[in-house]
């Protein structure tokens, strides 16, 4: 039988999670994704699988024309299960992507709000299963040449 999930234990899976997103981490992020899990963004009209949001997201934020930086509020965790355990928060995310014409798009999501549901895996890992991210106020988009 696999060890309890702790609060401190899915903290830092949170904290991976943006740590990734944010260039800092070489991880891939669709590895924190379990298989089946179903992922709602800000933009979508409806859910999509974690390994496809994952990758978009690896595409949009990290890398040689990309800039990303989160600031992540207390992360509260509730402990569902044994192997279950949802994490809510709020936090801000701001990125900077230079496009091939030489012009910056900048974002920032200000009042960012996330629910993150994990379990235990057969191997022991935690894994996102569903995961809900929304911002109280769309994201502030600047488009700026050269």
């Amino acid at each position: 039988m696999a060890a309890k999930i702790s609060p401190d234990e899915v903290r830092a899976e949170v904290q991976r999670f943006w740590s990734i997103l944010s260039g800092k981490s070489t991880v891939k992020l669709e590895d924190l994704y379990s298989p089946s899990a179903i992922v709602f963004t800000g933009k979508s009209r409806g859910s999509e699988t974690g390994k496809l949001t994952a990758i978009r997201r690896m595409r949009q934020f990290v890398g040689a024309d990309s800039v990303s930086s989160a600031e992540i509020d207390p992360i509260e965790v509730q402990i569902a299960g044994p192997d279950v355990a949802i994490a809510s928060y709020t936090y801000r995310f701001h990125s900077s992507k230079t496009h091939k014409d030489g012009s910056r798009e900048r974002r920032n999501t200000l009042f960012g709000r996330s629910t993150q549901i994990f379990q235990r895996d057969d191997r022991g890992t935690l894994r996102i299963v569903h995961e809900h991210l929304s911002s109280a106020a769309p994201p502030a988009v600047e488009n700026a040449k050269g």
